[in-house]
């Protein structure tokens, strides 16, 4: 009889292999359907009734049809793709076989309620839909090959593109072939967007995330680099400024192949992997807190299990430490007294614990003593025996290397941090000494296992020896965590040293001071040095797969596109009049300074999700008073950020205000152009526009804006900007001679109060729950979008009266109280001074 939990495990298994959320999502309701239907026939009294068959019988037919119906399709695509027809064929003819199974099945329990009794042990249904989830599976996934053929060969094409810039004589040509790379750009940005949202592992779409930036970014570094290698031909360090670049791009394509390909089921004609390839990609993995993360579950996995077995069970060796006792004559005070022991952490556990700061005050002889203890202790504990014959089963030989080894690694991944030239020695001293402790612990935990093989009727504190191990490994984890934090804090300094650096080195360069820029250059690379540091320090302690991947890659772009900097200037050194030289050391600065903002943004995210995992917060009395009068006043105790998929769902949004914005920017352009400094207008308009990008930034995960109360408290503040240009504005209409100008400027301008209404009300809604919350950004950034837009046309057809009429700006203020009323405005709105309270918490 088939069991139906196993096929359950199968169609988890099945999910796990999936790799796209679109074919998960395809698979849940098939899963869903079948699995109910093998339930019911587990369920059902033997006795059902005419209607139940018919039902069955219905689904039945439902689900064939169903089936035959997704195979038309798949074999339709197989037609049209010969090199995985046979294959989709295959799949396709088992899905249609498995279908028409089911339906058969279904149909004798319809027609025939005796055949249907004696279908009880479920085993034909259970393998007709453990067949049919195979096969609608294979065919999803070899579907699923033709969109990951599309992609590949958009990449195609831009890589014989590369080929072609790299090869061109004039620039004339490049210009031509650049524009062509740039509308393939675009769609191949469209096409890895799409597959990036839509994988299911993390580590994935964070990898596929730091090829597409590294295209992004790189882009302009192509145009600049290529037109000074053109103009410059003899230059060598433009011709490397140039080849870094396209080497550059090449490797962030061969990610985006790894990535595209990592899951994909291959046809009969492709099925090669690189091995190579893999731990080349997935490198960061090897991190200190991956490592002493497996290292404390190998040791938790040894935590013994003390249930009571019959007598004659044997003693067997396996991979964790069981104690089974063969009686159940053990007294009560016996029981309390085993429980106690077993507990008792005694002096040695205590003492291990304590702060990295005492162990490092620690010297050899209290080391000693310790040790010393750690044996009398032992000795006691053997003296504690079991009344009657204990089944014990200790460490497999496997297990041990395998604790000893992971251990190794862990101290191996240590020295990265202890061989810093940055870190500092106490750190470095409480690192070793942590080391050490590990060791030991892990020691006396192996020396235990062996004692009880040599004493099988004796009970040894190998429970309170685990936890001694786990504790010295989270102790670990602390004091990197305090090392790496201890060397990002130098991050403002080192960024402001870095701007001064490349600020020096642009100076020098344009002076043609060659000597003096060789010593730049060395400070310049002592300073990409230290940025290294930190990066190294801060991709062991990060936490999630994603930091790791952006700690890794800004790590790899610092080292490659560093030094390019001091190549630039060493270009623009060599040809100090050159306009193409000076424009590709900017460009390189530029992204030097992406970088450096980049670091600070991931130093950021992985310690405070470090401090947070690493020390609990603690719980707050209920009985104590709360913010706000009699406690009604709700203030978020955590704001907390978008994830990376709702970040996605609200970027249209954030692109649309983006567009906005910069048409904002285009309006208060002309306005300086054409008045003087104090056009209250221009300023009101330039403050919003700047909230707006900073919103925008929000949207994309980047900017000043890092919590969702961040943004509450930005929108707050642009509906107060917005309050005070209407009033400006208002003040301004009453110059407009009466006409189609000003009835058009007064239209738009009327809708202000409404659209800034509707976004305080906005901000200050308060929600519960990461869904809401979520709406509520969702709805914040529409209606932030709304209000810039109406604003947008406030101000160009203010420009445009002013342009009109000769109208004169001066004595506009934005603390016009707005008492005055022309006939045909409103009063100004009140409350402007009121700042509200985003009573919305940050909490997700």
């Amino acid at each position: 009889m088939n069991d139906p939990r196993r096929s359950s495990s199968s169609s988890h298994r099945l999910l796990q292999d999936v790799k796209t959320k679109s074919i998960e999502r395809t698979l849940l309701p098939l899963i869903k359907q079948i699995s109910t239907l093998i339930q019911h026939r587990s369920e059902r009294p033997h006795i059902t009734s005419e209607r139940t068959l018919r039902a069955i019988g219905r689904v039945g037919q439902a689900v064939n049809l169903a089936v035959e119906r997704f195979v038309t399709v798949g074999e339709t695509i197989a037609d049209d793709n010969h090199d995985i027809k046979q294959d989709m064929y295959d799949a396709c003819k088992e899905a249609r076989a498995a279908g028409s199974s089911i339906e058969r099945l279904c149909d004798v329990a319809a027609s025939d309620p005796t055949g249907y009794a004696q279908l009880d042990d479920r085993g034909p249904m259970v393998r007709a839909a453990r067949a049919l989830l195979g096969s609608v599976t294979r065919v999803l996934l070899l579907a699923d090959i033709v969109v990951v053929k599309q992609l590949l060969l958009a990449k195609d094409r831009i890589s014989r593109t590369l080929g072609r810039l790299e090869s061109v004589a004039t620039f004339t040509e490049f210009v031509k072939a650049f524009s062509v790379f740039g509308a393939e750009m675009v769609e191949l940005a469209h096409i890895t967007g799409d597959r990036q949202n839509d994988l299911k592992d993390e580590r994935r779409r964070a990898q596929m995330s730091a090829a597409r930036l590294v295209l992004e970014r790189s882009t302009m570094m192509l145009l600049t680099s290529s037109k000074t290698s053109l103009r410059h031909p003899e230059c060598t360090y433009s011709k490397e400024n140039r080849d870094t670049v396209f080497c550059q791009m090449r490797r962030a394509m061969d990610l985006i192949h790894y990535v595209v390909k990592d899951g994909v089921l291959e046809s009969t004609n492709d099925r090669n992997l690189s091995r190579q390839q893999t731990i080349e990609w997935d490198s960061e993995r090897n991190t200190a807190f991956t490592c002493l993360k497996h290292f404390s579950r190998l040791v938790e996995m040894a935590r013994p299990r003390f249930d009571r077995v019959p007598h004659q069970q044997p003693s067997a060796m396996t991979s964790s430490t069981s104690v089974a006792q063969g009686t159940d004559k053990d007294t009560n005070a016996e029981r309390r007294e085993r429980e106690q022991l077993m507990r008792s952490n005694s002096e040695r556990d205590r003492s291990t614990n304590s702060h990295p700061r005492e162990l490092a005050n620690m010297g050899g002889r209290e080391f000693n003593d310790h040790h010393q203890h750690h044996q009398q202790r032992d000795v006691s504990l053997a003296k504690f025996s079991c009344r009657g014959e204990a089944a014990i089963s200790i460490f497999l030989p496997d297990t041990r290397e395998k604790l000893i080894s992971a251990l190794e690694k862990v101290c191996e991944r240590t020295q990265d941090f202890t061989d810093s030239a940055y870190t500092t020695h106490e750190h470095r001293e409480n690192i070793l000494l942590l080391c050490d402790r590990a060791k030991l612990e892990l020691n006396q935990l192996l020396r235990i296992a062996v004692n009880m093989e040599q004493h099988p009727n004796s009970s040894f504190d190998i429970d309170s020896c685990v936890d001694s191990v786990v504790g010295a490994a989270n102790d670990l984890i602390n004091q990197l965590v305090l090392t790496a934090q201890d060397q990002a804090s130098d991050l403002p300094h080192l960024t402001k040293l870095g701007i001064e650096l490349v600020t020096l080195l642009r100076t020098i360069a344009l002076n043609h001071e060659i000597d003096r820029l060789q010593n730049s250059a060395d400070r310049f690379h002592e300073h990409i040095d230290h940025m290294l540091e930190i990066c190294k320090l801060l991709r062991h302690i990060a936490m999630t797969e994603t930091l790791q991947v952006q700690a890794k890659f800004a790590e790899i772009n610092v080292r490659i596109y560093g030094p390019q900097v001091i190549t630039a200037s060493k270009a623009l050194c060599s040809y100090p009049n050159s306009k193409a030289m000076k424009e590709n050391l900017e460009v390189f600065i530029d992204m030097w300074q992406w970088l450096t903002t980049d670091i600070t943004t991931i130093s950021k995210d992985i310690l405070d999700l470090a401090q947070t995992n690493l020390k609990p917060e603690k719980q707050g009395y209920l009985s104590l008073p709360r913010p706000g009068k009699h406690g009604t006043t709700s203030k978020p105790l955590k704001p907390t950020r978008l994830d990376t998929e709702e970040q996605e769902k609200i970027a249209k949004s954030g692109l649309e205000m983006k567009m906005i914005t910069n048409e904002m920017d285009a309006e208060t352009d002309k306005w300086n152009s054409t008045t003087d400094e104090n056009n209250d207008i221009v300023k009101r308009a330039k403050n919003m526009s700047a909230m707006a990008f900073s919103m925008y930034q929000f949207t994309k995960g980047e900017g000043s804006l890092r919590t969702t109360q961040d943004l509450f408290t930005q929108a707050e503040y642009f509906a107060e900007e917005a309050n005070r240009l209407y009033k400006v504005v208002r003040q301004f209409s009453y110059q407009v001679p009466a006409g189609g100008p000003k009835k058009e400027l007064l239209d738009h301008l009327d809708k202000v109060p409404t659209y800034v209404q509707t976004l305080q009300f906005c901000v200050k809604e308060s929600t519960v729950g990461k869904s809401a919350t979520f709406v509520k950004v969702d709805h914040v950034i529409q209606e932030t979008k709304n209000l810039m837009n109406i604003i947008s046309k406030v101000v160009s057809v203010c420009f445009d009266c002013a342009n009109k009429y000769k109208l004169d700006f001066s004595g506009l203020s934005g603390k016009f109280t707005g008492n005055a009323r022309d006939e045909e405005g409103n009063s100004g709105m009140q409350g402007s001074d009121s700042k509200g309270s985003a009573t919305s918490e940050g909490s997700m």
